[in-house]
């Protein structure tokens, strides 16, 4: 059996790697009221680091590679930095998970670096909401980007939208209806309780039947497709629309994917507690062998499920995570 597996025999193949803590919005399920202590810059891990870390990955199988944030975009010389990746022989895909604040500027230049999709994070469809959220009156300019994507294609556009009960769970259907309208796929998302405090949960079911309430009744399954989304399309419509459901129907059996933190620490389960170190054997002279046997011993030793099966809460907020 070639490829990276765990001990439960899951195929790891997708690596979300966070370039940077950093970010221009300050969303309340991203960042604590009190806001964040930012990294020092010398405990980022540099590009030429990250490159080298990839490269170890594509040589396992990984063929897959999404960077995320912070906000990715706000890094100095990522363009650069992802021509590199998309050349890296195995890689297939290169993805990026943006707030959109700078999408418009970049997209076409994304295009050409080789990525290949983008997921915007939007929340809401209106501005004294969208204020509220995120802290920045920046909306024209998120859906301005959105829309700069989709003409670069960088498609489908992927909209990622954190549903909050009492919060923004009344926009489901207005947020559908944009999707369909403009061939994007939206994919609604559980909100995840990474620490204590409210609990913002308004589940896919409840999502599904507010859209049937609201006219969408025809919800064809796409088959076949093997990610996290349980995608839906609708009959005349390119667009489409998604679930998200880390609470009520976890999908820890075929998770195929690792994350490296802004501060090279390997997590194999968003979900859990467990990191491990790549940045100090990184700069404590390991070689290409070594990092790849601890980068195959987290991958093998990768938790059969995420925390809030068990009850427990994160240790890291997701801003110390990356999306």
């Amino acid at each position: 059996m070639t490829g990276l597996y765990d001990r439960l025999g899951r195929h790891i193949h997708y690596l979300r790697v966070a370039v940077t803590d950093r970010c221009n919005f300050r969303c309340q399920y991203c960042m604590p009221p009190e806001g964040v202590e930012w990294l020092e810059h010398t405990d980022i891990l540099r590009y030429e680091e990250l490159v080298r870390i990839i490269r170890i990955f594509a040589g396992l199988g990984v063929d897959k590679v999404r960077i995320t944030g912070g906000e990715p975009l706000v890094r100095k010389g990522l363009l650069p930095f992802l021509r590199q990746i998309t050349r890296i022989p195995g890689i297939k895909e290169v993805g990026l998970t943006t707030n959109g604040s700078l999408l418009e500027e970049y997209a076409l230049s994304l295009k050409q670096a080789g990525v290949g999709r983008i997921n915007v994070s939007l929340d809401t469809l209106q501005r004294e909401r969208f204020i509220r959220m995120t802290g920045q009156d920046r909306l024209d300019r998120v859906l301005a980007g959105i829309k700069k994507a989709h003409q670069a294609a960088l498609t489908p556009v992927k909209i990622n939208m954190v549903v909050m009960k009492g919060i923004n769970s009344d926009e489901i259907a207005d947020m559908a209806a944009f999707a369909l309208k403009n061939d994007y796929q939206v994919r609604f998302i559980e909100y995840m309780p990474f620490s204590t405090g409210q609990d913002y949960l308004f589940t896919a079911a409840e999502m599904k039947q507010q859209l049937v309430a609201a006219g969408f009744t025809k919800l064809v399954p796409q088959l076949g497709v093997s990610c996290p989304a349980k995608i839906y399309h609708v009959p005349e419509s390119r667009g489409s629309i998604g679930f998200i459901t880390p609470v009520s129907q976890h999908f820890c059996s075929s998770c195929n994917r690792i994350r490296l933190t802004p501060d090279g620490y390997l997590k194999p389960c968003l979900l859990s507690n467990e990191e491990y170190s790549l940045r100090e054997r990184l700069r404590s002279g390991a070689s290409d062998q070594q990092l790849l046997a601890q980068i195959k011993q987290v991958v093998w030793n990768k938790p059969q499920q995420q925390y809030f099966l068990k009850g427990q809460k994160g240790d890291r907020g997701m801003s110390r995570i990356g999306g």
